[in-house]
């Protein structure tokens, strides 16, 4: 499809092995999954690497596997390491070298966060997870690293900032930025956003959410680098509402043709202003991601 990559956020979701009737039979091994995953789509989304460091060891083991089971020009998004998204991390979740150079107090906290981090390590993160990515940008198949900013936060220069040092501690990946407040698009925030976005050749994400106070308007499509990346995330307004709702019942829906029709049209648009246009389906459970994916794939065709 050229420019164009249309693919899921998981291929290994439990949902995808149990549910929805998108694996067939004989695809027992996550090796047989990606095969026959890449025989359907041209990109996922890790969030594998969102999770825990991984050691330069596994990523390469890893990333070594998934070229040789998918085809030539196949690209792997991966979702950045949440303590550098500023989301509350599991000190367990750093590698064993990493947290003997963090303070003893900290390690007994169930979560940390990266300002609570020295700044050599803090340093030491930042290098840890770009080295991990390296064998898959060295076989070319490193798509964006969606670098998700954490529900709650609003827009702030502090955020800004840390979306700056992505970009720097990172190069020379693309970045694709994620809001989730609606605080980011009122008023001179939202320009003030778009244009630092573009400034730094940093990727908007664009998202398809359910309509709620403190979540992103839905479909506010702007082109802020040279790659576009289209995030669907279901509109399960119930499951985005419910305090504590677990990943499950958030992101079950499934996207009705009439629903996907207008974004077949813009992602067309967006494919024809940009050098590759993403559209990636978060909506994972019973398989409806993959389903909306192939739909989307069709239209577009």
């Amino acid at each position: 499809m050229g420019n164009l990559y249309i693919g899921t956020c998981s291929w290994a979701d439990r949902h995808f092995i149990e549910h929805g009737g998108f694996y067939p039979p004989e695809a027992r091994t996550s090796e047989a999954r990606l095969r026959y995953y890449g025989s359907q789509f041209n990109t996922v989304e890790i969030d594998a690497f969102y999770y825990a460091l991984q050691s330069v060891e596994r990523a390469t083991e890893w990333a070594m596997n998934w070229v040789e089971s998918t085809p030539e020009g196949f690209l792997f998004n991966a979702k950045a390491f949440g303590l550098l998204t500023d989301h509350g991390t599991d000190p367990k979740r750093l590698p064993r070298d990493l947290r003997t150079q963090i303070p003893p107090e900290l390690r007994e906290r169930p979560k940390i966060y990266l300002r609570d981090l020295p700044e050599e390590v803090q340093d030491l993160v930042w290098e840890y997870f770009r080295v991990s990515l390296l064998p898959l940008a060295r076989a070319g198949r490193l798509g964006y690293v969606l670098f998700q900013l954490p529900r709650w936060q609003r827009y702030t220069e502090r955020a800004l900032d840390l979306c700056l040092r992505a970009k720097e501690k990172l190069s020379p990946y693309r970045i694709a930025v994620e809001f989730r407040h609606r605080d980011w698009y009122e008023g001179k925030k939202r320009e003030r956003a778009f244009s630092f976005l573009q400034e730094h050749g940093l990727i908007y994400v664009i998202v398809d959410l359910p309509d709620l106070p403190t979540l992103p308007p839905p479909g506010v499509v702007e082109v802020t680098g040279p790659w576009a990346v289209v995030r669907f995330h279901g509109r399960n307004a119930a499951g985005w509402s419910k305090r504590g709702a677990t990943t499950d019942e958030v992101y079950d829906y499934c996207y009705s043709e009439d629903e996907l029709r207008p974004w077949a049209e813009r992602i067309l648009e967006l494919r024809d202003r940009t050098e590759a246009t993403f559209a990636m389906f978060n909506n994972h459970v019973r398989g409806y991601s993959a389903k909306n994916a192939s739909y989307l794939k069709w239209l577009v065709e």
